[in-house]
């Protein structure tokens, strides 16, 4: 009897390890077959995102340049890749300000062929977080858009040279030309303020116009400014864009907000 219950028993711990080896093989062979289908999946999901991106695809989309003293140039690069299965054409390139020249080394692309897009950033005038893009526009006006941010060191204020600020060079592009013809003060102040003090004038790289109760302290400001780099006199006579009849205008309209 002892003797049939030692063979019982290791019947019975031979089944039992053998079911345990096969639980493991199998177990083995499921998380292999999950990742398979996993990866299949990615694959698929994947395709389909690239699907989804039909035209010029810009990358790196997002950039940051860090650190660099105001007044200097950054340069940086950015792929642009035709992402269709027929020749593109990049028709327009335009940077959020005139202070960002954006080139592409070539316009005709082949399907899947890339070329560089050459970005040239000039500081001069700012300070702190500074963050710009690029809009790339193919022949059947689709876009793609890339972002670029840097932080804009002061300068030595020994260093700086007061007649170069933001009416001149390429920064005269935004900040001189748009005001050209304008009369009503909502479009002198978009024209040449929104992209410093916000669309509403509620502030953003640029403080606040608003709030002022007294409208000769605000003429003031418009015209004479605060800093000769970072808040210049918009005054013709100070080497700024407008006019008296404009600066009025301007004042008026923004007096209106509060």
């Amino acid at each position: 009897m002892a003797w049939a219950l030692a063979v019982w028993r290791d019947d019975c711990n031979y089944c039992c390890a053998g079911a345990w080896s096969l639980m493991k093989r199998m177990t083995f062979i499921h998380i292999v077959l999950w990742l398979l289908l996993m990866a299949i999946t990615t694959a698929g999901c994947a395709d389909e995102i690239g699907l989804r991106i039909h035209g010029l695809v810009l990358d790196p989309v997002m950039q940051d340049l860090g650190d660099v003293k105001e007044g200097k140039h950054v340069f940086a690069t950015l792929l642009i890749r035709n992402n269709t299965q027929e020749v593109a054409q990049i028709i327009d390139v335009i940077a959020s300000c005139g202070c960002t020249e954006a080139t592409p080394d070539q316009t005709i692309l082949a399907a899947g062929e890339f070329t560089v897009l050459n970005i040239d950033i000039d500081t001069t005038g700012k300070t702190g977080r500074v963050k710009k893009n690029v809009v790339v526009t193919d022949q059947a006006g689709r876009q793609s858009t890339a972002w670029m941010t840097l932080t804009v060191l002061a300068a030595d204020p020994h260093t700086q040279l007061p007649d170069h600020g933001i009416f001149d060079g390429a920064c005269a592009r935004c900040h001189v030309m748009p005001a050209q013809g304008k009369v009503l003060g909502k479009e002198i102040f978009a024209a040449v303020c929104a992209m410093c003090h916000g669309a509403k004038a509620q502030g953003a790289y640029a403080p606040k116009l608003t709030g002022f109760d007294d409208v000769d302290t605000l003429k003031t400001i418009v015209s004479e400014g605060l800093d000769p780099r970072h808040m210049p006199g918009f005054a013709k006579k100070n080497g700024g864009p407008l006019t008296p009849k404009q600066i009025h205008a301007l004042v008026k309209w923004l007096m209106s907000l509060d």
